[in-house]
This record gives C-alpha cells, structure tokens and sequence, in this order.
C-alpha cells in the first residue's frame, strides 16, 4: 500500500514537472503577432481578454491557456493595448497593471474648426465637442479658441476634457498679456486680439516676422484701411473651398470674413494661433510698413507705398 502511495504521489510530481516547463516556456516566449491592438471593455474576464487574441486556437494554446486562466485570476484593466509580438505573461501583466496605449493628437498652429473635427473623427477620441462648441469660456465664438498642442489621451475619452483646460489656459494667457498692450495699439478687446493673431497667423512665413506683419496690420487698423488679407477670404469660403481665390471671391460682399471689401476685423478668428502670434498681436504698434508681399524664399516683402508694393508684386509674383 505504502509502495502504491508513493508511486502515485511520483507519477504526479512527475506530471507536474513534465507540464511546468513547457507551460512556463509557452507564457514567457510564445509570441502573439495577429493583432496589433486589443481593446478590453469594463468588466472583461480574463477568458474573453485572452481568447480575442486569436481567431483560432489550437488544441495545445487551449490546454496552456486553461492552466494559465486557473492560475492568473487577477482582475484586468478596460482599455487599449499593444500586444503585438508580446508573450502571453507579459499581455497579462500589461491587463493588470493597467499599462494602456496612450495616443497623441496633434493640432497645429493655423488649423482650422473644419481640420479639427476631421482631425478628431480619425481618432479613438468621443468628439463631444464638434465644432468646438463644448468649451466654456467668455468668448462669443469657438473658432481658435484653443492652444495648438499635442494631446495625449486613451481610447474612449470625451475630448472635451482635453480642450477645456487648453481654451481655459489660452484666455487667461491673453488676458495677462492684454495688460501690457501698448497705448496706441488700435486693438480695443481680447477677441480683437485672438482674430489678428490667427490672421498673423495664417499670413507670417516664419515666426520673426510675426512682429512686422502684425505692425502693418495694426497700421491699417489705425488709419481705417481694409486688411485685405487671403485667408480671410479663404475662411469665408469653408468647407467648400476649392483652392483658387478667384476675382469674384475678392469682391464677394456676402462672405462677412473678406476683408477686401469689410472696414474692420472679421467676425472670429480663422484659425488656431500660438503663442507667438498673440504676442504680436498685442504687444506691437502700428508701423511704418502698409503693405507686404510674399518674395518666394519663405517670408515676405515689406513695402512702405503702393508704387513699391506694385514693384514687389512684378519682381516675386509675376516672373
């Protein structure tokens, strides 16, 4: 009997042994490569997290994983991801700790309301803030209202709580700099600022010359003349734009953004602005400069008097 029992307790020991390496070698080494991406939702079990890592699963993956689930029952982590060429311990120990995919998105100065929501649609994001209409501030538009940033966010997230905090920084950050503003800078409110400065900065080529096309703005402003400016137009001309201003676009007197044939500032800004940008809006004076021109080396002409801006426009523009 005593012979029995210890041969049975052997052949057991002995199992154990036979499964343990090939079982500790399956979990550390093999390697998932079908997928890329895994999604778990709230309430996952570690059954379903696993099993979607395969459409199908061999007789040996189903013997290992049974042991693998017996063993690992801590609770996993809902979100994103990576698993692609990870072992199977390291996939799990990811689902526990929680070590989510994190993703950026990126909004760059000059962009506009309609590049933004398409820009969001391409993300994991909830684009609970379509036409950034979600954000709470003193503004009486939405369009530029926001930093140019990189965001990082996890899947599922509600992008309004990304852009809250940025339009929140973007107001107090302008209404300290107002503070400063110059006497005889024509400016008269921080909305004023926010649509110059994304005109400055639809129009600059580099940000040193910011200062000066802001200072030929602030002229025009200052004596009463027309901005005249492209991507006004442009704005008015959204979503439909098709990339050619034509001569009917420029005296188009229904689009309220051209500012070849209104008197003032538009009605918003045409885009996002960095910092720069409302720097120059605010903390510039009307110059001696009227006019400038684009002189095909990436940044401008400036031109003092419309025969000298006519000469500028022959030598960059008309070769």
């Amino acid at each position: 009997m005593k012979n029995y029992i210890f041969k049975s307790i052997l052949i057991i020991f002995i199992s154990i042994f036979s499964i343990a390496g090939p079982f500790y070698s399956y979990i550390n080494t093999n390697n998932y490569s079908d997928f890329e991406f895994i999604n778990l939702e709230a309430g996952t079990s570690n059954h379903k997290g696993i099993a979607n890592l395969k459409n199908e699963i061999n007789y040996l993956d189903r013997f290992f994983l049974k042991i693998f689930f017996t063993l690992y029952k801590s609770p996993y982590q809902s979100g994103e991801y990576v698993v692609k060429n990870k072992s199977l311990i390291e996939i799990q120990n990811d689902f526990i700790s929680g070590n989510i995919l994190i993703n950026e998105l990126t909004i760059i100065p000059g962009m506009n309301i309609y590049e933004i929501n398409n820009l969001i649609d391409n993300t994991s994001l909830i684009n609970d803030c379509i036409n950034l209409k979600c954000l709470d501030n003193s503004f009486s538009f939405y369009e530029g209202t926001i930093f140019p940033d990189t965001y990082f966010y996890k899947k599922g997230m509600l992008v309004s709580k990304l852009l809250q905090e940025s339009s929140t920084n973007l107001e107090n950050f302008i209404k300290n700099l107002y503070k400063n503003k110059p006497k005889n800078n024509p400016l008269s409110s921080i909305e004023d600022v926010l649509i110059l400065a994304s005109i400055i900065e639809k129009e600059a080529g580099t940000e040193d010359e910011k200062d000066l096309i802001a200072s030929v703005f602030l002229k025009r402003l200052e004596i009463g003349m027309r901005l005249q400016a492209d991507p006004t137009i442009i704005y008015g001309l959204l979503p439909n734009f098709d990339g050619d201003i034509k001569t009917s676009d420029i005296k188009n007197k229904d689009n309220i953004f051209n500012t070849y044939v209104i008197n003032k500032l538009p009605p918003t800004p045409i885009a996002v602005v960095n910092k720069k940008s409302i720097e120059a809006a605010v903390l510039n004076i009307p110059g001696e400069y009227l006019y400038f021109v684009a002189n095909n080396k990436g940044d401008h002409y400036f031109s003092k008097s419309y025969d000298e801006h006519l000469e500028a426009v022959k030598l960059y523009q008309l070769k």
